[in-house]
């Protein structure tokens, strides 16, 4: 009985908040506030505090400074929000039938700069793992693929990307979509993001394995005229490639060449080739021989 006749009784109690921002001047970020923490001294029932106050002081408070008046100084701008004229504002985020008796500080300063804007691509952290035979199709698609990041200019110059949060896939064999939360680099003043998440697109086929002969063209300062021989003729090209362009796939979309200018940086007598054409929606996995040898036949 006494315990409850106590928690009944009014309290006058001091309690401290963080203080945050909810909306800034018009391209301006803020850089810097001297009273981070305010008191305020508030009178309630003792059932009241224990049960609410306490949970409530967790909670930081917001000040809207959209509408700020701001002073310029150099590079800067300082403005200043008064605590007794915005009781109605800190009463609203308080639990109700509270009554404030005072807040310290009476005057809130801030510190603004210029800000500044950047468009910034949005690189996907992921790791792909796939069923067997099936692959990514194409590169992962972004929506959007860049994001408008606003904050301090020398914040924003070494910022190259901006990182999506991890996620990792297994047994992929069939198409996804996915959206996911942009992370924040996290400097401090915090820079803002146009939007907070992106969709990732996966394009997944299932593939095979398949070999093309392919004749091999020879890049040579031989005299005009003359004519050559590589041996062998042909190579063969081990490759990966959809299910679906199977039967798109042509020794004539290919190109190997042999330059004999690699002869003069190497002691083999052999030239190197290279694949310097090839359809896109094809992956070479090796060559073989991946060197010929050549005769000019005047």
């Amino acid at each position: 009985m006494w315990g409850m006749i106590k928690l009944t009784h009014e309290y006058d109690v001091t309690v401290r908040f963080n203080i945050e921002a909810s909306d800034l001047p018009k391209d301006r970020i803020l850089v810097g506030n001297t009273d981070s923490v305010i008191a305020i001294t508030v009178r309630a029932k003792g059932l009241d505090y224990y049960s609410r106050i306490l949970s409530a002081q967790l909670k930081p408070l917001y000040f809207n400074l959209k509408d700020l008046k701001l002073k310029r100084s150099g590079d800067r701008y300082t403005g200043y929000l008064r605590t007794s004229r915005n009781t109605r504002v800190i009463l609203d985020q308080l639990p109700s039938g509270i009554e404030i008796l005072s807040i310290e500080p009476d005057t809130l300063h801030f510190i603004f700069e210029k800000g500044f804007s950047k468009k910034i691509a949005i690189r996907p952290d992921v790791s792909l793992r796939f069923s067997r035979q099936y692959n990514l199709y194409d590169s992962i698609a972004v929506n959007p693929d860049s994001v408008l990041v606003s904050g301090r200019k020398e914040i924003l110059d070494t910022l190259r990307f901006i990182s999506t949060e991890y996620k990792s896939y297994t047994g992929l064999d069939k198409d996804l979509t996915e959206k996911l939360r942009l992370i924040n680099p996290g400097f401090y003043p915090p820079v803002e993001f146009s939007v907070d998440s992106a969709e990732i697109k996966l394009s997944v086929e299932k593939f095979t394995e398949t070999q093309v002969e392919v004749p091999v063209e020879l890049i040579s300062d031989s005299p005009p005229g003359s004519t050559y021989k590589t041996f062998p003729e042909k190579l063969t090209i081990t490759c990966l490639v959809a299910m679906k362009d199977y039967n798109r796939l042509d020794p004539s979309l290919f190109t190997v060449v042999a330059n004999t200018e690699a002869l003069k940086e190497s002691s083999d007598r052999r030239i190197p080739v290279k694949v310097i054409a090839a359809p896109l929606f094809i992956k070479v996995i090796k060559i073989e021989p991946d060197k010929v040898e050549y005769l000019i036949i005047k």
